[in-house]
């Protein structure tokens, strides 16, 4: 393991946490001793901006040895925290963005009550150095457009509808206006031509990359999977890139079963929802259609109904089903084979009677 001896102190670690915002950020530099002590070296308060971006470098080499490494910790605040990491990355720095929930447990674990852009970077750099955090690893310039143009899609959907119920309001008021009408019929004129504009572009993105093209066409074999619904997925998910099993992208996705029970007293199981709500949105519609007409996914939609009486659970049972289905689909680049299971164990099972038969002795 890499030391430093500063002042009589052995320096193992050492971290910039950085509390950001719009306009300005504030940057603790705090260092990890060998008697596993905190110490908080300077805090900086530093704009926002490409020039406070410098700025943050030449005050940083001052309090930190180059010999020992350095990971700059964040707080996901926004899109604000996006400039910074990007620039510390091209720069070749070590980043870690964490999600504000992480870091307020790690406050609370450490009973920490106060709340100051000071103390939180302080809380933040803390974090770095006590927790081994992950690298925040941005997805490729291709997935990051397409979820942002996902994004925008669903927003002026949600637009879309709003505007929708206005109009319906207005028309059954009495004596409406005609010119709040017209008004209200050219908004969604041009929503819509907005939502058809972003569907174009994301399906000229898809066309041009042969290999994504290749395996979008490949999910979209599941039934119930649309083309729009599947780029959403592989889009929140930078095309699975960062998860290693189906358990991490179930959790990613917050469905993963949370159980609560205390002495006599158990709660209901039910889904954490604690992951990222738009692949749950995108799952929605094409599990209630697979719920209909996919023989497999119709199957536990009606096992799990029947169990709880509660047609949600099933269509929520289905839409992790699929969404392990796309994955496993879009890594290993096939289509979707309803009967592959079935053909599986079918194989499996004469594999072991032929060396039944060949291990028999004579």
């Amino acid at each position: 393991m890499s030391k430093k001896v500063i002042n009589n102190q052995t320096i193992l670690r050492q971290c910039v946490g950085i509390d950001i915002s719009k306009d300005s950020f504030v940057a603790c530099i705090s260092h990890k001793t060998s008697t596993d002590e905190i110490i908080v070296k300077s805090t900086k308060k530093i704009p926002n901006s490409l020039s406070g971006y410098n700025t943050l470098q030449e005050w940083v080499t001052k309090f930190t040895s180059p010999e020992l490494p350095l990971i700059y910790v964040m707080e996901a605040t926004g899109v604000y925290y996006e400039p910074l990491a990007f620039d510390l990355l091209e720069r070749g720095k070590s980043v870690s963005v964490q999600l504000a929930k992480n870091v307020k447990f790690f406050m609370q674990s450490h009973n920490i009550k106060s709340k100051t852009d000071d103390i939180d970077a302080q809380a933040i750099a803390q974090m770095g150095l006590e927790r081994k955090l992950k690298l925040w690893q941005p997805g490729s310039i291709q997935m990051r457009l397409l979820k942002h143009l996902c994004r925008e899609r669903i927003m002026l959907q949600a637009e879309q509808t709003t505007v929708k119920n206005q109009s319906h309001a207005w028309k059954h008021t009495y004596k409406p206006e005609k010119s709040i009408l017209k008004r209200l019929e050219n908004r969604l004129s041009f929503i819509k031509e907005q939502i058809q504009e972003i569907e174009q572009e994301i399906k000229s993105i898809v066309e041009n990359d042969q290999d994504l093209a290749k395996r979008v066409a490949n999910v979209c074999t599941i039934k119930g999977v649309g083309l729009l619904s599947a780029i959403v997925i592989i889009a929140e998910t930078n095309g699975f890139a960062l998860f290693n099993n189906k358990a991490q992208l179930i959790s990613y996705a917050g469905y993963d079963v949370v159980r609560k029970q205390s002495g006599n007293t158990e709660a209901k199981t039910r889904i954490s929802k604690k992951g990222n709500k738009n692949i749950r949105k995108a799952l929605y519609f094409p599990a209630t259609s697979a719920c209909r007409f996919n023989p497999k996914m119709k199957n536990t939609y009606e096992n799990i109904t029947q169990k709880t009486a509660i047609k949600m659970k099933g269509n929520v049972a289905v839409q992790r089903k699929m969404l392990v289905l796309i994955y496993t689909i879009y890594k290993n680049n096939i289509p979707y084979d309803e009967n592959y299971q079935y053909d599986k164990e079918r194989n499996d099972t004469q594999k072991n009677k032929a060396e039944s038969i060949i291990n028999c002795p004579a």
